[in-house]
């Protein structure tokens, strides 16, 4: 297994030195700037492309190109320590793939104002048991368009310990898969939602801190899904909004909500242990005609006009500490 020195200097050094590359093989990439779109697929299977210097070899598409790095129908490859910037639709791309891990990146300006449709910073599309961690993504796409990191079509992934900012659109989004979870990520200045969730199961999201987002800080519309551990703090819409049934959010802190604390619009949902303080539409909300959800020994301090709301039928409230 051989290591391959990458050095700047033509348009193609990363793609040459993956043609000259077996599988299992390391392209060490030293420090400088690469215009590149480095497509990665067929039989290209588990090489690890390494920054020598993290964050010092910067793959800079120049609003030209589409994506820094895409990976189409392979396994096990690692992306690990680079600058990505002024790409027009995203930062890593995978599709058909399975076990890549996207590790310790920064990726920035993404899309910009000469792309149309939504540019993200991570995408990751009809794939299995990736890892996603300790990256930097920010400032994805323009005004409405522009998601940090998206799962589509996905199934067990982790997203774990991003730090995810100031995007156009949503944080996190994970849309008709299954068995992801998402993990110690900061999400904050979102234009919409922090970490949104459509069409999926037994999605677990856990010590995530999602504050000053514009939308709410976690959307739910999926099943299963376990909200844990985690802070929702002075996002402008709901600290969390449940849509979909079979729920829980448990030992949250959710603080100063421009909506309720826990806005619910489903049935079958368990609220339980959580702190709600100081939100500005309630701090739990069951809207009408929901039923049977169990909101459970939660703490709730000054929401305001009430701390528990319930417009729904035969929902089960039940020792919460309420002032």
């Amino acid at each position: 297994m051989a290591i391959i020195d990458v050095f700047p200097g033509s348009p193609t050094a990363i793609r040459d030195a993956m043609a000259a590359a077996n599988e299992g093989d390391v392209l060490l990439v030293h420090k400088g700037v690469y215009h590149e779109n480095v497509r990665i697929r067929g039989s290209q299977n588990n090489l690890r492309i390494v920054a020598y210097d993290k964050h010092r070899a910067v793959l800079d598409g120049r609003f030209e190109l589409p994506e820094a790095f895409a990976l189409s129908g392979v396994a096990g490859v690692e992306i690990d320590g680079f600058a990505i910037r002024n790409y027009l639709s995203g930062g890593i791309r995978i599709v058909n793939g399975k076990s890549h891990r996207i590790l310790e990146n920064e990726i920035s300006e993404i899309g910009g104002n000469k792309r149309k449709g939504k540019p993200g910073g991570i995408v990751v599309i009809q794939s299995v048991g990736n890892l996603v961690m300790r990256n930097k993504i920010e400032q994805i796409g323009r005004a409405g368009a522009g998601n940090g990191i998206l799962l589509r079509s996905s199934s067990g992934n982790w997203v774990i310990q991003n730090k995810v900012l100031n995007d156009s659109l949503h944080g996190v989004v994970i849309c008709r898969g299954m068995h992801n979870a998402v993990i110690g990520n900061d999400i904050f200045g979102q234009r919409s939602d922090g970490i949104r969730i459509g069409g999926t199961d037994n999605t677990l999201i856990l010590d995530n801190r999602l504050h000053r987002n514009e939308g709410n800080g976690v959307l739910g519309r999926g099943t299963n899904n376990f909200v844990i551990d985690s802070s929702m703090n002075n996002n402008l819409g709901n600290g969390l909004l449940f849509n979909s049934n079979y729920n829980l959010a448990f030992n949250n802190e959710i603080i100063n909500n421009r909506l309720s604390g826990a806005a619910i619009r489903s049935d079958f949902n368990d609220i339980q242990q959580n702190r709600m303080e100081r939100n500005e539409r309630n701090g739990i909300w069951i809207d009408a005609p929901h039923t049977a959800n169990f909101v459970f020994e939660n703490r709730l301090r000054h929401n305001t006009p009430n701390n528990i709301k319930d417009r729904g039928r035969n929902n089960n409230i039940l020792q919460n500490d309420r002032e």
